[in-house]
This record gives C-alpha cells, structure tokens and sequence, in this order.
C-alpha cells in the first residue's frame, strides 16, 4: 500500500503545473431577505456543472445558519483549506449579538460535500482523538472540531496525528506536498505538521545501492517515512539494471527542528557512496 501512496504521488509531482494552482475563490455580495453580506463563490473549476452545484451547496448552508440567529443580520466567511479540488470553508451569521457558525467542505471532483471517510479510515482509535466529532471544518494543517450546535469550532487536531489513519490514495489531495531532489542538500525546509516531503533522488536498485532515511533523535518523533518506490525512464531501453529515480515519501508530525539525512548504500554495507542531509522546520 505504501508503494501505491508514493507512485501516486509521483504521477501528481509530474503532471502539469496548472494541477498544482488553488482553487478559484471569490467574495460575492448577497442578499437574502432582511439578510446581506458576502460569500465564497467557486470560479474557473474544470467541470461548469460541479462547479455550480458547489455554489448551490453553499447557498444553502448559509440561508439555513441564518434561521438560527432569526433569519437577518450579517453573512461572511472565511476560507480554511484551499487546495487544486478541496475547499474548506467557516460560514458566520451574526444578528443583534445571535452568532452562528457552520463549516463546508467542498470537493470540486464531485461538486459535492466531502467527510472524514473520503480521507480517512475510522477506526475506534480515529474516533477516540476526534472525542467522537463527526462536525468537521477541514483547514490548511489539520481539522477543526465542535462539540455541537452552531458554535465556534474550539478544537483542532494537526494532519501529523492522523497520518495513520489516512486513505493513502488519497493523501495528495489533502495534504501539502514539499518536492526535493538531492539539492536540498545543507539547506533548510520548514513545512507545516501533516505535510509530505517526496524526494526524487536519482538510484539504481539492481546494482545493490538503495537510499536510506537516517534521523538524528530529535527527528524520530517528528519525521515518519510513509514509503518509496523505483521509477524507470520513460525509454525504449528497459533493460535490467537501467538507473533510474527512487521516490521517498516522508511525512512531518510533531513540531520542532531536525535533521534527515539521505545515505545511498548497500544494505551490508557500513560505508556510503554518497549522502547528504537538509534541516526540517515543522511548524504547528
């Protein structure tokens, strides 16, 4: 499962550069009755109807937040998550004092709402570090939970915490992904907790030689590998023992400083033909 995480993501480092844009999100003025404000409205999507019906969605949950502060007042929002498909939204009502909150998470695949299950497994211990909230705002680092009612969404848990129970088919499309090659050699990356680093590091397996992740001890709670995979080139010469890329999937959790450090080796071997290491700066 590990090997299809990564040539996923490898087929999403490689595709071209507009798949890698933010969705298109707008302030529009709107006036429901004895309500106005603005609301995010969906531009310049892919597919016309989806994106309408995305626009629809939100529409709707924000003439019902009205009713709970009595049908008038004021309409704003907020954006939370903006990714190339996903967009999670905080929708806000607010009418003499009464103020109301409501979280949408649109996916822009489907033109439709998206939930827990489309990324993640929920086993009982998923469950458990979400209290049981199924009341999800997706953000840019992780989720934002509510008790019940139309109330603030007081709680927050990072994407690092949940990466085991993440859908790895899936993990591309929620999660930020930091691309290196070997020149992030003597250099430093600051991500924030939940993200992946995929590195493409040129390899030949059938020779012997592999990389190898080495965490200094500060990185063993922070960094996790998630796996790696060997990419032939594109060629006509397919023959065993062509060079080609290793891709390595690592994921940042707990925030704090480290060091990775990359060795390209024989497994039975003390002594590495080539190594380099790059500082990670995993923010909250």
């Amino acid at each position: 499962m590990k090997f299809i995480l990564t040539v996923l993501l490898w087929m999403m480092i490689c595709v071209p550069v507009f798949a890698d844009q933010q969705t298109t999100v707008l302030s529009a003025p709107v006036s429901f009755g004895r309500a106005e404000g603005t609301l995010p409205y969906i531009d310049g999507s892919n597919d016309v109807t989806l994106e309408k019906q995305a626009n629809n969605i939100l529409q709707d949950k924000a003439k019902k937040l009205l009713q709970d502060v009595g049908g008038q007042g004021k309409l704003s929002y907020e954006v939370k998550l903006n990714r190339p498909s996903l967009v999670g939204v905080l929708l806000k009502a607010e009418n003499n004092g009464r103020t109301a909150y409501q979280g949408v998470n649109i996916d822009l695949t489907s033109g439709r709402e998206f939930t827990l299950g489309d990324f993640y497994t929920e086993t009982d211990e998923f469950k458990a570090l979400l209290n049981g909230s199924s009341d999800i705002l997706f953000a840019e680092r992780g989720l934002y939970l509510r008790a019940a009612g139309k109330s603030e969404y007081d709680s927050f848990i990072g994407y690092g915490r949940l990466m085991p129970y993440m859908r790895i088919g899936d993990a591309g499309r929620l999660l930020q992904i930091a691309r290196l090659t070997q020149n992030a050699a003597d250099k430093v990356l600051t991500v924030p907790s939940g993200s992946l680093m995929a590195l493409k590091l040129d390899s030949n397996p059938s020779s012997g030689y592999r990389w190898e992740v080495k965490l200094d001890k500060a990185a063993e709670s922070r960094i996790q590998k998630v796996g790696s995979s060997f990419i032939m080139p594109h060629s006509t010469d397919n023959r065993v023992g062509t060079p080609g890329t290793e891709i390595m999937v690592l994921t940042a959790q707990e925030p704090g400083e480290c060091t990775v450090t990359l060795e390209y080796k024989r497994p039975w071997e003390k002594q590495a033909v080539n190594s380099f290491s790059f500082k990670v700066v995993i923010k909250e």
